[in-house]
């Protein structure tokens, strides 16, 4: 197609976010394919075996996020054996060497080890996004360096991840006086967290709107970081029930009452009949509601619950000992 400048079919393309429909626009011709290539910046693989990753670095020379699953799902439900493989370091090396400019990185079921996080850090200092969904390897110290390097970080998800808690505060590690944090998600992690360096990480993130926290975290902290955070969109609570103090109930309902914003809201482990009230002040603005770790919530309550969320688009409860389900 020779009449169609280069110029032309970058900016077609440049209209296409679908990672499907810019593989069928590729396939138009060799100029198509050689253009495609140089301008996707957005790069999905649906299996670590399935492409060196060499290949994909030169294939997509100016790439800025890649997104690279490994096990497959049903690892979930350990039925992969040990040693099995999907390790993130051949990838992480292909990066640091080919892709400098790397602004984002996904990894889903892949053995992340520490080292692989501190030449993450090093190596691409601009990063503004690491998701590590279900993967293994690693520990607190890793998440030190990534904090302590990535200056610019705006996303740390660590959904289903396997961390090994080794102690250290590596929430204050994250940037003074202010940090770029807009997502953070460490409900997975184990073992206590330091109160002091969570508040004050959420006091410098002023621009948070995603937050979920472990278990770990009690209700008074809660209601602290809920007062330092108005903007927040996206909160999971820590264990609400933790002796099942009722007192903490009046300090919840004043934090909660400043963030207007919360569309989402999971969390709740284990939590008693009295965190309801809280749940309904926000209902009328839910659009998603996870109550999958909340057993403790009677049938008449949840009824109450989703009659006032009137926005409400996803609901997970706990229907059976094996988890919650989506309903």
């Amino acid at each position: 197609m020779p009449y169609f400048p280069d110029e032309v079919v970058e900016h077609i393309l440049g209209f296409i976010s679908s990672h499907r429909d810019r593989d069928a626009a590729s396939l138009v011709c060799h100029a198509w394919y050689r253009i495609e290539g140089l301008t996707r910046r957005s790069v999905f693989i649906s299996n670590c075996y399935a492409v060196r990753p060499e290949r994909v670095h030169a294939r997509f020379p100016c790439l800025r996020s890649l997104t690279v699953k490994g096990k497959p799902r049903f690892a979930d439900f350990n039925l992969v054996p040990a040693g099995w493989g999907a390790s993130a370091e051949p990838w992480v090396d292909a990066c640091a060497r080919a892709c400098p400019g790397l602004e984002e990185l996904r990894l889903k079921r892949m053995v992340v080890t520490d080292g692989c996080l501190n030449h993450l850090a090093h190596s691409f200092p601009n990063l503004r996004s690491l998701v590590l969904v279900s993967c293994e390897g690693f520990s607190t110290d890793g998440l030190a360096t990534i904090a302590t390097n990535c200056r610019f970080l705006k996303e740390l998800d660590l959904q289903g991840s396997q961390v090994e808690f080794r102690g250290r505060h590596w929430f204050s590690c994250f940037p003074k006086p202010s940090t770029s944090l807009e997502s953070l998600n460490f409900a997975c992690l184990d073992g206590a967290v330091s109160a002091n360096a969570l508040e004050s990480l959420v006091a410098r993130s002023p621009n948070l709107k995603s937050l979920r926290l472990n278990r770990a975290v009690p209700p008074a902290v809660l209601a602290k970081i809920l007062t330092s955070a108005p903007k927040l969109v996206d909160l999971g609570t820590g264990l609400v029930a933790q002796s099942n103090n009722a007192g903490a109930l009046p300090s919840l309902y004043s934090a909660i009452q400043q963030c207007s914003s919360l569309n989402s809201l999971s969390g709740f482990w284990d939590s008693p009949r009295w965190i309801t009230p809280i749940i309904q002040y926000i209902c009328k603005n839910l659009t998603c509601l996870n109550l999958s770790y909340a057993p403790m919530f009677r049938t008449v309550d949840l009824i109450g619950i989703i009659r006032q969320c009137q926005n409400l688009r996803h609901l997970w409860v706990r229907l059976s000992s094996t988890g919650g389900r989506e309903i």
